[in-house]
């Protein structure tokens, strides 16, 4: 795809601004699945890491404004799979299982009746995690098993958060499938989604996707959700700090070729 035409495509998005801004409604095809990490009180500052709860309240509510659905990412996977329309889908995801989602983000997902899933790193539930800001805190099994019995999907992070590129196919059977059979244990139920960790994949680390029973799986490369992509490598839209109102509005708007392309057989590069 080329340059000039993904640089026509951010025009459409920019241009479509303004209008929304005023209360227009977004038309843009296909899904848009956001993906967060910790969301921490009103008063904290926003960083590429954790957001105030301020600012996931406005994001949600923003959403609904402009006329888009927010929908469960099994929803939204499913119509994907069943060649259904995706058009005006947002799903709300979170990485690493932070504390902060139960603390500061369910009690506004229940208030606004939105869904959401947590993408759970089995091994290192209750912990420090080096990945994460020094002070993060992750949920322990039992806050991860109270979240699932309010309502929310849990999905898989693997096991340890590594680098899946650098493993052989038993090291990927473990952390993939292996997490996949401790999380289902902990919450009572169906774990079958993915999001790779540092969003890197390739051929070997889908096919162990869908050999560890997986219906689809997430990178950090952004862009939207339509017919026809593959399952096991799909986008979703990074939020952090910068996502204010403008930006949110601008990337919701953005048409599908507006972006880089994220069905790139091999992706390393950490976001």
């Amino acid at each position: 795809m080329g340059a000039d035409r993904r640089i026509r495509g951010r025009l459409v998005g920019a241009l479509a601004v303004p209008a929304v801004l005023l209360g227009a409604r977004l038309r843009a095809a296909g899904a848009v699945v956001f993906a967060y990490h910790d969301i921490g009180p009103d008063e904290s500052e926003a960083t590429s890491y954790v957001l105030p709860a301020r600012m996931f309240r406005r994001h949600l509510e923003a959403v609904r404004r402009w006329g888009l659905r927010l929908v469960d990412l099994g929803e939204l996977t499913g119509a994907l799979v069943e060649g259904r329309r995706l058009d005006g889908m947002v799903a709300v995801t979170f990485d690493d299982a932070c504390s902060g989602v139960p603390q500061h983000a369910l009690p506004i997902l229940q208030d606004l009746g939105v869904p959401a899933t947590v993408f759970a790193v089995s091994g290192a539930l209750g912990a420090d995690p080096a990945w994460a800001p020094p002070g993060t805190r992750t949920m322990t099994a039992d806050e991860l098993g109270e979240l699932a019995r309010a309502g929310l999907r849990i999905g898989s992070h693997t096991r340890n958060h590594p680098d899946l590129l650098a493993l052989d196919e038993a090291a990927l059977d473990s952390e993939l499938a292996g997490s996949r059979a401790d999380l289902e244990d902990i919450v009572g139920g169906p774990v079958d989604h993915l999001a790779y960790p540092f969003g890197h994949h390739d051929e070997h680390v889908r096919a162990a996707a869908r050999r560890a029973g997986y219906k689809a799986g997430f990178t950090f490369l952004d862009g939207r959700v339509e017919p026809g992509l593959d399952c096991y490598r799909l986008p979703r839209l990074t939020m952090y700090g910068g996502h204010h109102r403008v930006r949110l509005a601008y990337h919701l708007a953005r048409p599908s070729w507006s972006w880089p392309d994220h069905q790139l057989g091999r992706a390393a590069a950490a976001s």
